[in-house]
């Protein structure tokens, strides 16, 4: 008997007819987005992609949609912005309307159990811009749930100060393309990783504030918004496990226990 595919692009609409209403529907979001000299653009959809399929194979249950692999627009202190090539983007109501889109059609065929997976800073309104639309434009029946988690938000003060203890943390908005990213990209996939392009930056400052069209100096010229030197597999390799008991936990109350009650 071959292994579970939980991959949607690996299996055959009878497979997905058969398993759809049954089972967690995950959906990565990420974005194409500059992520310093060291690592790829799609870092956003890579860790996210990673974190459904971890979860997958814990639950022994999911499908996972393929990526949403644009985004929100990169903003200048928490992405670097558009100004580096590459990094390409969505306006906020393109980024809603597709997710609503996709979410819907699956609505359509008998989905009723939806986790997505948001890898993205700047995509957090819009996904649950979108979520609300599907909950209040077609779910006429009031048997779809929708959870949302950005898996930065899952990781324990335990683990941030183990991680952070020789620098500090200089918080989510600015902690981009530094240790966290690449510590998780040597966990997921490590080929992908420049080892000789690795290096620290920071902005010259950090304003409290939002200036258009952005000066140079709130924008490091290398891509990298803090200390990416520091990323260690090993930190990664905390990162991910912690991560995952977190979405495995919430996974399970939301939508597990939820049948046997």
């Amino acid at each position: 008997m071959s292994a579970k595919r939980y991959l949607m692009q690996e299996i055959t609409w009878p497979e997905f007819q058969e398993r759809v209403g049954q089972e967690i529907i995950m959906l990565p979001t990420g974005s194409l987005e500059q992520h310093g000299p060291h690592l790829p653009l799609g870092v956003d959809v890579i860790i996210p992609t990673n974190l459904a399929l971890r979860t997958a194979e814990r639950l022994g249950q999911g499908i996972i949609a393929p990526a949403l692999g644009y985004g929100y627009k990169s903003q200048p202190t928490s992405g670097g912005g558009p100004l580096f090539p590459g990094t390409t983007s969505f306006d906020g109501i393109t980024l809603i309307l597709a997710l609503r889109d996709i979410l819907r059609d699956l609505a359509r065929q008998g989905a009723r159990k939806f986790l997505v997976f948001n890898g993205h800073y700047e995509n957090v309104a819009f996904v649950t811009e979108a979520a609300e639309l599907l909950i209040r434009d077609h779910n006429p029946d009031g048997d779809i749930k929708l959870v949302i988690v950005s898996w930065w938000d899952l990781i324990s003060d335990e683990v941030s100060d183990a991680c952070f203890s020789e620098i500090g943390f200089p918080g989510w908005d600015t902690e981009h393309a530094a240790l966290v990213e690449t510590a998780m990209m040597r966990v997921f996939a490590p080929e992908l990783v420049r080892d000789d392009l690795v290096l620290d930056d920071q902005a010259e400052r950090i304003p409290n504030y939002q200036v258009f069209p952005p000066p140079a100096d709130i924008i490091p010229a290398s891509g990298v918004l803090y200390k990416a030197t520091y990323g260690t597999r090993e930190r990664g390799e905390m990162i991910v496990d912690q991560v995952v008991d977190e979405i495995v936990a919430i996974a399970r109350r939301e939508f597990v226990e939820g049948e046997s009650a």
